[in-house]
């Protein structure tokens, strides 16, 4: 009841992901990713801890094969279970677990993988890679976007409507360059993930200056002459004394 993409982009060394399910909260369970290492899925009555070892081994250098073997073999009760995996060198590997009873596919193209169970048609999954293929010029986010879109477009799921979608790429210094999840939505799962990451647009920057160079963004102004009007109206001005200590700080409108 998942269909989900994993790529890479060789330039930056960002991985990302994009899933959607009839089923609640599906971007904290599913996908496992690691700037310059790899991007691992693991679906289909899905156990969190099998993503967790296979992007570790990834992030240690295995190659996809080896890691989705090493993953397979770790569990009583892989045959539920439905595992992709993407390698630094943007190699792929699967498993379809034999417990699976519906219409399951996987696609491999350059640099992407994409992996769906309990599908509407076999042709989801390749409407998805060749999204993502076609998009080649564009953000390693957008052209995740547009597979999932085409992954719904060509049919999606086989029981609708969707409930939860989620994407996530990677960035460097260990900080994502996004990490949007849309937990319950009323039927419009992807709809309303391509909302958000619209909204989003190109605050990855300036989040990355947050974290990593927050002397150089100036404060914003309303906040910082809210707070000051707020502290003034409390007589917290000896515990707070940002008035007194206005220069500080740069402001921005």
């Amino acid at each position: 009841m998942t269909y989900s993409i994993i790529g890479r982009c060789p330039r930056t060394g960002a991985f990302g992901g994009a899933i959607s399910t009839s089923d609640l909260a599906v971007g904290s369970r599913c996908l496992r990713l690691s700037h310059g290492k790899g991007a691992f899925l693991s679906q289909h009555r899905t156990d969190s801890r099998l993503g967790d070892l296979g992007i570790s081994l990834l992030a240690a250098g295995q190659g996809a094969e080896d890691t989705v073997s090493r993953v397979s073999a770790s569990s009583d009760d892989i045959e539920w279970r439905q595992l992709g995996a993407l390698d630094a060198r943007g190699r792929a590997a699967v498993y379809h677990g034999r417990r699976m009873y519906s219409i399951y596919t996987h696609s491999i193209d350059t640099d992407c993988l994409a992996l769906g169970n309990i599908l509407d048609n076999d042709g989801v999954t390749d409407a998805m890679a060749a999204a993502f293929v076609a998009a080649a010029e564009a953000p390693l986010g957008e052209r995740l976007m547009q597979a999932l879109e085409a992954g719904r477009d060509a049919g999606g799921e086989v029981l609708d409507p969707m409930k939860s979608a989620a994407i996530r790429v990677t960035g460097e210094h260990g900080i994502d360059a996004m990490d949007l999840r849309v937990d319950i939505s009323d039927g419009r799962a992807i709809e309303d993930l391509r909302a958000l990451y619209t909204a989003y647009g190109d605050r990855s920057g300036v989040l990355r200056q947050v974290a990593l160079e927050p002397d150089g963004l100036p404060v914003m102004r309303g906040l910082f002459e809210k707070s000051i009007d707020r502290i003034a109206e409390l007589g917290l001005e000896a515990r707070f004394p940002t008035a007194q200590q206005r220069a500080n700080w740069t402001l921005r409108d």
